[in-house]
């Protein structure tokens, strides 16, 4: 019988993250093309720069895995306070496109600082979760663990990006539920949480018009008005279209037709349509298993680590992929309403692969160190 130790979910994350990079540059190439050709006049103009945040990515992966485990955690606040600064910046002198100020102009390209907040702030949740001071209070040891990480999901939100803020306190809810705070703290910011995400659904007037259609379904069925199918249900009509015509097998790879523009951001938020549409519903469903693969292989090396701090720094990390997986994916089908939100490993966005890669730099911990329960099974003594 296959012992899920730690080396099993290694491996199942080398091999899913290769995958789902692999077939996110495929997907890219030809999503991609069409835009690439009518504003750059060069259809590999965008998948150079998607490899090159990968490259970029892969780089820094390398020089993180070669620190130490101690250095992160010395890391931890400083790079908290660091980007709830940009963040606080961005508000203020950051570069406004589509209606939010969400990205810095650094020439000939922009980076999106909320996407980089998301490591930083799983690595200081994890680091003072799993340094609980015993003598004071959970009230006291919550409330220096979360209230960076609150600031900077109000400085997101203001951006303004419910997307990322979400996800990030999404990631936040999870790390609380697998810490040993008590579980009644988690459960009280769960049961409350439909207050601040009511107040930030309404404070935004085409936040509250996008929920609102989705809520009554407005874009459901085939009698929809054709004032909405023209607006707010026109990028999901079209990711539906997108994702029927692909039938079981698909229409072959380079060959979507939503690419040409039917489809707005086919190349991000939609990327999973065209997966669809190009390589059918087995395609889709390999993607598919490929990210459940890799929610998977996190929460198990967290959970076989034997380490708090290496357990909540992957179940963070687990969290991210399943907050985003869920809502793109429901999002494209109209089960959940469309956020903007991409797929990890696979959807073009620079700061956002850099950011996640940035993240597997914890990795190393794992890589190149057994679990206490791997070193207690190499101890015993094989059998004849």
């Amino acid at each position: 019988m296959l012992k899920l130790s730690n080396t099993v979910f290694k491996r199942i994350n080398v091999i899913s993250i290769s995958f789902l990079v692999t077939i996110g540059i495929f997907l890219n190439l030809s999503a991609s093309s069409v835009r690439g050709l009518k504003e750059y006049n060069d259809n590999f103009h965008l998948i150079k720069r998607h490899i090159g945040s990968i490259v970029i990515g892969l780089i820094i992966f390398n020089i993180g895995k070669k620190l130490s485990k101690e250095y992160y955690k010395k890391l931890a606040s400083t790079g908290m306070l660091t980007i709830s600064a940009i963040l606080f910046l961005v508000l203020t002198y950051g570069v406004v496109a589509g209606g939010s100020r969400r990205w810095i102009d650094l020439g000939d390209v922009n980076i999106q600082p909320s996407e980089f907040a998301k490591p930083i702030i799983i690595l200081f949740i994890a680091y003072h979760l799993s340094n609980i001071e015993s003598d004071k209070s959970d009230f006291y040891n919550l409330r220096k663990a979360l209230t960076l990480p609150a600031l900077c999901s109000i400085l997101v939100l203001l951006e303004p990006d419910f997307g990322t803020t979400l996800t990030i306190s999404g990631i936040i809810l999870m790390q609380l539920l697998f810490s040993e705070i008590k579980l009644r703290y988690p459960l009280l910011i769960l049961a409350l949480s439909p207050i601040p995400t009511y107040i930030a659904i309404n404070i935004m007037g085409y936040r509250n018009k996008r929920f609102s259609i989705w809520y009554d379904k407005i874009c459901e069925g085939t009698n929809i008005d054709s004032e909405l199918l023209a607006d707010e249900c026109y990028q999901l009509f079209q990711s539906k279209v997108a994702i029927s015509s692909g039938g079981l097998f698909g229409l072959g790879p380079g060959t979507s037709r939503a690419r040409w523009g039917s489809l707005p951001n086919a190349w991000s938020d939609f990327i999973a349509s065209i997966a669809a549409e190009e390589y059918g519903f087995i395609g889709l469903l390999l993607l598919i298993i490929g990210l459940v693969s890799l929610i998977i292989s996190f929460f198990g090396l967290g959970l076989t680590s034997g380490d708090d701090f290496i357990r909540l720094y992957f179940v963070g990390m687990g969290s991210w992929v399943l907050i985003q997986t869920v809502f793109n994916l429901g999002g494209i089908v109209g089960l959940l309403p469309i956020t903007g939100i991409v797929l990890p490993f696979i959807a073009y966005g620079g700061s956002a692969m850099v950011a996640i890669f940035i993240g597997l730099t914890m990795a190393c911990l794992l890589y190149t160190s057994p679990s206490p329960r791997d070193v207690e099974e190499s101890r015993m003594p094989s059998s004849a």
